[in-house]
């Protein structure tokens, strides 16, 4: 991230630290509250397309939209998320028009359930979080060799061909000027 004005005299750019996650606090709840539904197989693809375009599940990206069961091996089940529950007025059951629209059309029976509201940071914490509802896990990327920020130097490097960047695409006037820069580390090492 940047901050600053983009011209000649860009000194006062500086790349800074933008954390991966945001704190959890241990006095917040670490579940949110979600209405689901039990969905037929046949019906799947079309219903999260359209959830996905009219109730996006935002601060939820880690979170699958469908979760698929088989009770006791028999025929497997797929419920959705349908979207996030909240309380309008006490209603905890409330859902957007859309939604609503949605339910009734392919005769859905709506259920509250609860779900993870962080992604989880290790393997342990994601087989607990899968219990309740299943999430994506992407292992922390901050602590492998090689991964770990830029030092001093690689940061006036990136620095100084950002600004060549600008330099050039403002000097194309209006031609639209491209200029890419890639920067592979390990040559420099």
């Amino acid at each position: 991230m940047m901050n600053g004005s983009v011209d000649d005299s860009s000194e006062c750019w500086k790349i800074i630290h933008i954390p991966e996650k945001p704190p959890v606090f241990p006095h917040l709840p670490s579940t949110v509250g979600v209405l689901a539904s039990a969905i037929e197989a046949k019906h799947a693809n079309t219903i999260v397309r359209k959830l996905n375009h009219i109730a996006p599940l935002e601060g939820l990206r880690h979170v699958k939209r469908i979760r698929k069961t088989c009770p006791d091996g028999g025929k497997s089940q797929l419920f959705v998320i349908l979207c996030k529950a909240s309380g309008n007025d006490g209603n905890s059951n409330y859902m957007p028009e859309d939604v609503l629209e949605l339910v009734n059309t392919y005769q859905l029976s709506t259920f509250t359930t609860k779900v993870c509201q962080y992604a989880a940071s290790t393997k342990e914490e994601w087989e607990e979080q899968c219990k309740l509802w299943p999430t994506s896990f992407h292992p922390p990327t901050y602590n492998i060799d090689g991964i770990t920020g830029f030092s001093e130097d690689d940061s006036l490097s990136v620095f100084n061909f950002m600004k060549l960047a600008v330099r050039m695409a403002k000097s194309g006037g209006s031609v639209n000027t491209r200029c890419p820069f890639y920067i592979l580390p390990m040559q420099f090492r």
